[in-house]
């Protein structure tokens, strides 16, 4: 009889409970064991999952001791925190996998509204605020589905396309302003300095483009190509970030890369740093940042969510440095296929982030614990989007996703 710990039972019990008969056959045959010390008993027994699942809760175990924790009055993830959840859907509109949201005030549809993209080609703009009316259906804007967007004071609207384009659009009217290919296929980021007169796109194409924006007749923006980064590989997360030393720069990461990749924000985007954050952390799961966020409030740290199947890692970093603050695994299912998400809650002690499992999770941010679980999606459909912010005064999380549904989550007892 082997060991209950031996690695042979292990795969045999792996095979058995997955249904390859067989290879369990064959397998039992040349490892010479008996099938009836293939059951696991009342017990359970012993299972690869639960070994991998003991090894993830001692590298958690590892990362709590590694993370600095201060003993000074930083807020908790304060309560309340959104909770409940509104439904924005319109009965007009044809169902289909939502990609991006984003609130944003846009003036001429009068205050605060909920930009929505979804795999139809659609881009539809929403009351922020009960009863989350639809305002606006944009469909011509792109000729493929739009990955991301941004809003430029209050009324033009960047948007972005698995085709390459970048088009300028009026956000009210949906009237075009410009429509260019910087990209050769899936520009999937657009980011836009709120001091500078800069704008970024990252695309599949293994670019990045740095953009001056200026704004010529009536207001009206102009976006022109400055300088252009040819990569190894595809760009994954982008931000912007002001390092140490009071200067702006951009910081990306690359695919299957665990280095952050510093350059200055000037016209020729030069190359500042590269720092690597795996020898700092407690895991041995090879990884790539997928999402990258500053704290609200402290511009020397950044939020990083990862690339690490099979669960979502949430990092707290220095900006410009390869010291790794805070390491947590979320517990958020991951394939090759997931793209994880961040956003900081409104006062920066706690982070939430998506899941393939149709869950959002807040993760606290003094301690690293996942504290919150929002069932986002029914069917555990993937949750492929979200943004946190306020609106009209309160705290909200919007989110997203392959379930199809749009909700737009606020504390228990606040109006809607």
């Amino acid at each position: 009889m082997p060991a209950l710990d031996s690695p042979a039972l292990l795969v045999a019990r792996f095979l058995q409970s997955n249904g390859y008969e067989k290879s369990l056959k064959i397998f039992l045959e040349e490892a010479n064991l008996d099938p009836k010390s293939v059951d696991p008993g009342p017990g359970g027994g012993l299972t690869i999952e639960k070994v991998l699942d003991e090894k993830r809760q001692f590298d958690l175990s590892l990362s709590l001791e590694k993370a600095v924790i201060s003993d000074n009055d930083e807020p908790e993830f304060s309560i309340p925190y959104p909770t409940t959840p509104h439904s924005v859907s319109d009965p007009d509109t044809p169902a289909s996998n939502v990609l991006f949201v984003l609130v944003a005030d846009i003036r001429a549809l009068g205050g605060p509204a909920l930009i929505v993209t979804t795999a139809d080609r659609a881009l539809r703009i929403y009351s922020a605020t009960a009863p989350y009316a639809l305002l606006r259906s944009h469909t011509h804007l792109h000729p493929s589905a739009i990955l991301s967007c941004a809003i430029l004071q209050s009324k033009w609207l960047i948007s972005t396309s698995m085709s390459g384009h970048v088009v300028i659009s009026d956000a009210a009217s949906g009237d075009i302003i410009s429509n260019n290919k910087p990209h050769v296929k899936y520009v999937v980021k657009v980011l836009v300095h709120e001091n500078l007169p800069y704008v970024i796109t990252s695309g599949y194409d293994k670019t990045i483009v740095l953009h001056s924006l200026t704004y010529e007749d009536e207001s009206t923006p102009k976006l022109s190509e400055l300088h252009r980064l040819q990569l190894p590989a595809h760009p994954e997360a982008i931000s912007f970030v002001t390092l140490p030393t009071g200067e702006e720069a951009l910081v990306y990461s690359l695919r299957d890369s665990t280095f952050l990749n510093y350059h200055l924000l000037t016209p020729s985007l030069p190359a500042h740093s590269k720092r690597n954050l795996s020898p700092t952390t407690t895991s041995w799961v090879t990884f790539h940042a997928m999402s990258i966020l500053p704290h609200p409030n402290d511009s020397s740290l950044l939020g990083i969510v990862t690339s690490s199947a099979p669960h979502m890692k949430f990092l707290l970093v220095r900006v410009d440095s390869e010291d790794v603050v805070m390491e947590v695994f979320t517990g958020a299912p991951q394939s090759a296929y997931s793209t994880a998400v961040l956003g900081w809650r409104v006062g920066g002690d706690g982070v939430w982030v998506n899941g393939d499992d149709g869950v959002v999770r807040g993760i606290e941010r003094k301690t690293g614990k996942v504290v919150a679980r929002l069932k986002a999606s029914e069917g555990s459909e993937k949750v492929r989007s979200l943004w946190t912010g306020t609106v009209d005064g309160k705290e909200v999380l919007v989110t997203g996703g392959f379930d199809k549904g749009i909700k737009v989550w606020v504390p228990e007892g606040a109006a809607a």
